[in-house]
């Protein structure tokens, strides 16, 4: 109640500052509020000085199938009243052969209890085996705290996969410990209940420093670790056994084992390997592209709107808005669809003759919409100027059309991709489903989810830094006052939980290299979202047909032959380039060549 207390009158104090101070006292309210919430998460109870486990008792009876019944009683001792109201048994399930290869055993839990009686608990993987929560369930209205004193926590779940064969001998392997609670070197005592006819391997005699092996009966051992030992690093107990005491697995068993064994690795593997494999695909296609064209594609001038080759020939500056609208408007006249009386700044339009052909017949329509999109808009931008003696100034209607104009371009140039890249699509997909499985098997999803969060805040924030104009302002001031919070508490706080989580989970030494995975996943997922501004196969070829479009309009390459025709064709991507007086001194010359003495097309109006 305390903390909930703090945290509300951070807030009634904030909401006060927020009413009754500027943007700066804002700026300044973010570091004290941040620091307040980093004193309190870190301000966190700890494990050791809630908890202590006394004793563990195992009993574990093996069977002729190679399988084993475990059955663990571990004595906690409750040292504080606010805790965490439950204990992890970490199970072992990972182990390795006589020739080093990594395998894991089977793996059923059975039943958890507390004091007699059924408890709550939940699975959690992990790559040495299952952690196994059993506790009070952690909700809200749930008393989560265990009472004070000794409690008994009860675990019960089979074991298989514990015979390998070694030539005339089957050896049974069993872990020196069975179920580890939070790494407590408690006291731990294991009884072995075995089939008969079974000795303990010399290696294991003199492991009296290690654990001391006594038999208790004909078919018993019991195994005592001393209190304080590192069980995690104990070698197992092997007991060594004629061939034919075990049952004979099938060759199926060996198949479903080998999968088994090698499943986590395998998916942790294929992750970079695919976005490795997509990149180099995608690079690959770019330098497979045909050399640059020395010569003027025209059905490639024909399918590219003046208006973004403006855009691409500028880089897409601001800039290129004016010659974008103003080559439009020229492919209008080219198609005679309406007539200007310059290409300059003073240009005026008339005899708009496109209302008529929009509703004449179908072939009259299908050379309207035949037109791009965007000559389309700028047409109705320009339809919508007032006339004045029928003539309307082409450049006032660009103002405040510039960012529509953009969109449609970019729409555009986003067709000329090809549409959406569902192979990019499906390639981040099941790289993100290849890592979420590797972070779920290996215990760190969390952990991972971490990660992700920290990398998205930081993105988010460095985008808003850098573009401001993607993040509008809110309109209202409880909006505004939303917003605020969000960006000087929410974001903190936020980075704060997972900074703490990241620098506070311990990740031990069998999970390094499956984070390693993790992470490569991560940076393959956005590499292969980045490949998007890598130009297509299309996207080149126009890209290289204006660039030849430019020189050709600068007379630096051979190109279609000059004539009317070819004049007024690319007279629009003159303009959009910005050389319709080159071009048009071309056309003069070559008027005087043939003998062309006046040149009145019916798209230029008079003056």
């Amino acid at each position: 109640m305390a903390l909930v207390s703090l945290l509300k009158s951070g807030f009634l104090y904030f909401k006060f500052s927020y009413e009754n101070a500027g943007p700066g006292m804002l700026r300044l309210l973010s570091w004290p509020i941040l620091c307040v919430m980093l004193a309190v998460l870190t301000s966190c109870s700890n494990f050791d000085q809630e908890f202590t486990v006394q004793s563990a008792n195992s009993t574990i009876e093996v069977y002729t199938d190679g399988t084993a019944f475990v059955l663990e009683n571990f004595d906690i001792l409750v040292k504080k009243a606010r805790n965490y109201g439950g204990v992890y048994v970490d199970i072992p399930e990972r182990f390795k052969d006589v020739s080093g290869g990594v395998h894991w055993r089977d793996f059923e839990l059975a039943a958890a209890g507390r004091d007699g009686q059924d408890e709550y608990y939940f699975k959690e993987n992990n790559v040495p085996g299952h952690s196994i929560y059993i506790g009070n369930e952690h909700c809200k209205g749930c008393s989560s705290d265990l009472p004070t004193g000794v409690t008994k926590i009860q675990i019960a779940y089979w074991l298989g996969r514990l015979v390998r064969h070694e030539s005339d001998r089957e050896v049974l392997f069993l872990p020196a410990y069975m179920g580890r609670v939070h790494g407590q070197g408690a006291k731990k005592t294991l009884t072995l209940k075995l089939p008969p006819g079974g000795t303990v391997r010399p290696s294991q005699q003199g492991q009296e420093v290690a654990y001391d092996i006594m038999r208790s009966a004909s078919n018993e051992i019991l195994v005592s670790i001393p209190a304080g030992k590192g069980d995690r690093v104990l070698p197992d107990i092997e007991i060594e056994y004629p061939v034919g005491t075990f049952l004979t697995i099938t060759s199926g068993e060996r198949v479903q084992w080998w999968l088994s064994d090698h499943f986590l690795p395998f998916i942790s593997i294929l992750g970079p390997l695919i976005a490795g494999l997509f990149v180099l695909t995608r690079l690959g296609q770019g330098w497979r592209l045909p050399a640059p064209l020395i010569a003027v594609d025209s059905k490639k001038s024909e399918s590219t709107s003046p208006a973004l080759a403006a855009y691409l020939f500028s880089n897409w500056k601001p800039d290129a808005a004016k010659p974008a609208f103003m080559a439009s408007a020229c492919h209008l006249a080219m198609k005679r669809l309406l007539r200007l009386s310059s290409l300059g700044e003073e240009c005026e339009a008339s005899d708009l003759s496109a209302r008529q052909v929009r509703k004449k017949g179908k072939v009259e329509r299908a050379r309207w919409y035949g037109l791009p999109a965007v000559t389309r808009s700028v047409f109705g931008r320009i339809e919508g100027e007032r006339p004045v003696n029928d003539r309307r100034t082409v450049v006032n209607a660009l103002y405040g059309f510039e960012p529509h104009l953009r969109q449609l371009v970019a729409e555009e140039y986003w067709k000329a991709r090809g549409g959406v890249d569902r192979a990019r699509l499906a390639t981040a997909t099941s790289i993100l489903a290849l890592g979420v499985a590797v972070a779920y098997f290996s215990g760190l999803l969390i952990f991972s989810g971490a990660i992700c969060g920290v990398l998205l805040i930081v993105f988010v924030a460095v985008t808003m830094f850098r573009h401001p104009e993607r993040f509008p302002g809110a309109a209202g001031s409880f909006e505004q006052f939303k917003q605020a919070m969000a960006l000087l508490v929410g974001f903190p706080a936020m980075l704060s939980f997972a900074l703490y989580y990241i620098g506070t989970t311990e990740i031990i030494s069998e999970q390094w290299p499956y984070l390693m995975a993790i992470l490569l996943d991560i940076a393959g997922i956005v590499t292969v979202l980045a490949m998007l501004r890598l130009l297509t196969p299309k996207q080149r070829k126009i890209h290289n047909n204006i660039l030849i479009l430019n020189r050709y309009f600068l007379g630096e390459i051979e190109g279609p032959a000059m004539s009317v025709e070819c004049y007024e064709h690319y007279l629009p991507f003159a303009v959009a380039l910005n050389l319709e007086q080159r071009w048009t001194e071309r056309f003069n010359l070559w008027r005087e060549s043939e003998k062309m003495e006046t040149y009145a097309p019916d798209w230029r109006s008079s003056s």
